[in-house]
């Protein structure tokens, strides 16, 4: 055993190990393909000279670096003239990121693209592992972690700890299901993995990346997120929840903590204490707690408090233990951040209590507000003279059904009306495995349908599909209902006893439930017509209901 022998003399698999500890940490790879470092610049002048500093150093043989200027109005183009090796590319007004990105894609020329940010600084040795990962064979794509710069500010270094920030997702310790957008875009990890590819993970491929340095700049980048969840929920809202939240299959690695803490780290010291290698085990956050800086409980339940409390004073206390709740929870959750020590100061731990505080709230107001204000598909664009007619039969819409004289496949059936709504340009959700329905069909700004389908055997192959058709108020609808509802008993709990007639305007409520009645009636007619067509390419015949 060991690499000398008894008289200490070299074994030979001294040399062995030599060779190997003389490569390391950069072994041969079987070969090194070109490689296209695409960085998109905005504005960027303050990290702009470190990131392109750090890609001119690149322990890597075979790679260029392509600089998309975004429209910058600073001293951007100036800083790019200084490295003349850099491929550099220019947009006359800011496009976006998304934008710039394939710009620097049409211009690449290597076998692999890579992106980056220009406020980050890659590690010497970032391309060549990521090279490495791609060239396993297994991951389509591959990204790494990123971590704060050590000349960064002390205000950055608090922004790092605070929520918002960039987090990969995890489904083995080598697949990831999301890297972050300095090394990749979420919208590519997902069209990668709907196409049955893998994103790899390589914990050595990382980069330093700078946060952003003033109180303003992070708020600013917090409700640029919330606006681009908006847009992607429309064109993939089977990645959100109901309130717009990201749903994420793996786990979720952050340096900002996602809940609370309440109970301290549990060691397994094995059966009796005789475990050779004990372990520690964090303790699961209380992630419910942090629903209590989320901008629904605000609006849901804090604020609706404090305008009650104005007419029912008992209500008072009520209302400031609610909004101490959410006060002390962002206290605890600063308390409890991974802060670096070198850049805690005194007034480090309070503004990430801060941050915690604001960053739900401009973050989910931004979604929010794009989300109810964006334009969808005018539903009297896609009716045609067919749904008209059957929304002015007065036929029930619940539920169509389909005659087949040949067997019917199902999951075949629900797959092609996927691809049809995809075509036709219909926002679509489809089950994963959860839900109490095949798919969710996004139709109008205040309704939404989900489509449930079963399948009845009858004699001789022959097959009875039924399509259940659920209408639902859409997240429009019921804000607008509710409030409209609150609205007016405020206006009611203030002067509805000096003026008894104003309780009329409660009449207001049942007209508007009747207007989106009949807005869920208009989606169920054009998804009915709209099945009539598929069930047709199957050679399947409409069933009329009994009458």
């Amino acid at each position: 055993m060991g690499l000398p022998s008894r008289g200490r003399h070299p074994r030979p698999s001294f040399d062995v190990v030599k060779r190997q500890f003389s490569a390391a940490p950069c072994f041969p790879l079987p070969r090194y393909p070109m490689l296209s470092v695409v960085v998109a610049c905005f504005n960027g002048e303050r990290t702009l000279t470190p990131c392109l500093e750090s890609l001119q150093r690149l322990n890597y043989p075979n790679y260029e670096v392509i600089l998309v200027d975004d429209g910058s109005t600073d001293s951007t183009p100036k800083i790019a003239a200084k490295y003349p090796t850099v491929r550099y590319f220019r947009h006359e007004k800011n496009l976006g990121l998304s934008v710039a990105r394939n710009t620097g894609i049409a211009a690449a020329t290597g076998e692999i693209i890579v992106f980056t940010d220009a406020d980050c600084r890659a590690d010497e040795d970032w391309l060549f592992y990521m090279a490495g990962g791609l060239l396993d064979g297994e991951f389509a794509a591959m990204g790494g972690p990123n971590f704060l710069p050590p000349e960064d500010s002390s205000i950055a270094a608090a922004v790092m700890v605070s929520p918002g920030g960039p987090a990969h997702v995890m489904l083995t310790d080598y697949q990831a299901e999301h890297i972050p957008g300095c090394n990749m875009a979420i919208y590519v990890c997902w069209r990668l993995q709907q196409a049955g590819y893998k994103i790899g993970f390589n914990p050595a491929a990382f980069v330093w990346h700078f946060r952003r340095s003033t109180l303003r700049a992070y708020l600013k980048q917090q409700h640029g997120y919330g606006e681009a969840e908006a847009l992607l929920v429309r064109k993939h809202p089977e990645y959100f929840n109901s309130v717009g939240g990201s749903i994420w299959r793996g786990r979720i690695y952050t340096t900002s903590k996602f809940g609370l803490l309440v109970r301290a780290p549990i060691i397994y010291r094995g059966l009796f204490g005789s475990a050779g290698f004990q372990f520690l085990y964090a303790s699961e956050p209380a992630l419910t707690l942090m629903l209590c800086t989320t901008l629904e409980y605000h609006v849901t339940v804090t604020l609706p408090l404090w305008v009650v409390s104005v007419t029912f004073h008992h209500l008072l206390p009520l209302a400031v233990t609610s909004l101490m709740l959410s006060i002390a929870v962002c206290v605890a959750a600063a308390g409890q951040a991974d802060l670096p020590k070198k850049k805690s100061l005194w007034w480090s731990r309070p503004l990430v209590a801060i941050l915690f505080f604001l960053q739900p709230i401009v973050r989910g107001w931004a979604r929010y507000q794009a989300r109810l204000t964006l334009r969808p598909t005018p539903m009297a664009a896609q009716q045609t003279l067919d749904s008209i007619a059957l929304r002015q039969s007065g036929r029930s819409l619940r539920e169509v059904a389909y005659w087949s004289e040949q067997p019917v496949n199902r999951l075949a059936l629900v797959g092609d009306i996927l691809r049809h709504l995809d075509h036709e340009g219909w926002p679509n959700k489809s089950d994963i495995g959860w839900s109490e329905y095949d798919l969710e069909i996004y139709g109008s700004r205040w309704s939404t349908l989900q489509l449930t389908t079963v399948a009845e055997d009858h004699a001789h192959g022959r097959h009875l599909i039924r399509c259940r058709l659920r209408a639902r108020w859409s997240l429009q609808a019921k804000v607008a209902f509710w409030s409209l509802c609150g609205f007016e008993l405020v206006v009611l709990g203030f002067v509805g006893t000096w003026l008894p007639w104003l309780w009329l305007i409660l009449a207001t409520l049942p007209l508007f439930a009747w207007f989106l009645r009949r807005e869920q009636r208009n989606l169920q007619s054009m998804i009915a017509v709209f099945l009539d067509g598929v069930a047709k390419e199957w050679k399947m015949t409409r069933v009329q209901p009994e009458t």
